[in-house]
């Protein structure tokens, strides 16, 4: 491959600026680099994937950190490149730069990460939201890692062509000819929301570890999706197509609707939550019948058991504002979601810590220590932070 491949080039190049590439992918990144016989091309595509590039911590002062040390050479290179690259950043350019001449001196710019990340090891619980990526796997089960910040197309499938806007993936072709049309599947391990849209209009956003399988074009009577963990559905309705959503053991056909699902394997209930329209709730061995939902209304479902409850809306969409909103909420289901957001294990270190309840909000986007200071000053409890883990304990007066 080769560094004109500039989208998977700027894929390695961003995982790696934000410590998520593994070690064969940051070989694989180097040797795109070092294969490359275009200095100018491949200092131009530098320049324009770290303009792209910002570190999870949004901290700029990581990117001048890693290149302070080749300052004095990158300029030299900056001059030779003025005229072609006047609009772009200085630091970008002396980013850009300095790769080409750390790489050339046959050094691993690699082994700057550990002072970088120093800070977290120093304070186990600066532990940022999970950051595995987006991942779009194709029909034929190709696999691409989507960059949030991408701006066009990714694929063509038959008709319908794939394309990206920042984070929303859109298909847009005709309907499929076909009785088996092929499925892609979305898996959003983000630590932020990721949004589809689909063929027929109707679009779908992405909690973190939550996925969705879908046709790249609707065909038949009926649009059929299946989703695990947690997706909010804005639905284009078709009374001749109805859109039926498969999850567990559950389906939950549109008349038309907004509505929430949270299906996560580690949840005891699934809660479907209609905001706007009209949906119907039934579980997936039952063909027809099913909970007709008004706005404002959740079904409840338990093992074998479905019921309809008023819904506090706030609190169910609150994560498509990157907030946690609880009401009189146990600790113990709390921290469930904690765990999810930041990859963490939750040990209890006294059982009753589990039934403490709590009511406010926290942002979703902060580190953990923020999350986890809230708790502390809002009642009585303390925790303690051993790598992924997080211990749970009464406070001790």
């Amino acid at each position: 491959m080769s560094v004109n491949d500039d989208y998977y080039f700027r894929q390695l190049l961003d995982k790696y600026a934000n410590n998520q590439a593994s070690p064969e992918e940051v070989e694989e990144l180097f040797a795109l680099i070092k294969n490359s016989g275009n200095d100018k091309e491949l200092l131009r595509l530098l320049i324009d994937a770290l303009e792209e590039t910002v570190p999870v911590s949004g901290d700029e002062r990581l990117w001048d950190r890693q290149f302070d040390r080749f300052l004095d050479e990158a300029k030299r290179r900056e001059q030779d490149e003025e005229k072609a690259i006047k609009h772009i950043g200085w630091r970008r350019i002396a980013a850009a730069a300095s790769i080409l001449l750390f790489l050339s001196a046959g050094a691993y710019f690699w082994q700057h990460k550990p002072a970088i990340q120093q800070t977290a090891q120093n304070d186990p619980e600066q532990i940022a939201p999970v950051q595995k990526g987006v991942l779009l796997t194709l029909s034929k089960g190709q696999q691409i890692t989507l960059n949030q910040k991408h701006n066009g197309q990714i694929a063509n499938m038959g008709h319908t062509r794939i394309s990206q806007m920042d984070s929303v993936l859109r298909y847009q072709g005709n309907r499929s000819g076909s009785e088996k049309p092929e499925l892609n599947t979305l898996t959003n391990n983000s630590g932020t929301k990721f949004s589809v849209t689909l063929a027929d209009g109707s679009q779908a956003t992405l909690d973190v570890a939550s996925s969705l399988t879908y046709p790249v074009a609707f065909s038949g009577n009926d649009r059929r999706v299946s989703m695990t963990g947690q997706v909010y559905f804005k639905v284009k309705h078709e009374a001749k197509q109805h859109f039926l959503v498969y999850y567990k053991n559950e389906v939950t056909e549109d008349i038309g609707t907004e509505f929430n699902i949270n299906a996560y394997d580690n949840e005891p209930k699934i809660k479907t939550t209609l905001i706007s329209g009209a949906i119907s709730v039934r579980f997936s061995k039952a063909k027809t019948g099913g909970l007709l939902l008004k706005p404002g209304e959740q079904v409840i479902a338990s093992g074998d058991e479905m019921k309809v409850a008023p819904a506090n809306i706030e609190e169910t969409t609150a994560w498509l504002q990157e907030q946690m909103v609880f009401h009189h909420e146990t600790l113990e289901n709390i921290l469930r979601n904690v765990a999810r957001i930041y990859n963490v294990t939750i040990i209890w270190q006294d059982p009753e810590t589990k039934k403490l309840t709590f009511g406010g909000s926290v942002t979703r986007s902060e580190k953990l220590a923020t999350v986890l200071n809230y708790f502390r000053k809002a009642g009585d409890v303390d925790f303690l932070v051993e790598g992924k883990t997080v211990k749970v304990f009464k406070k001790k007066k």
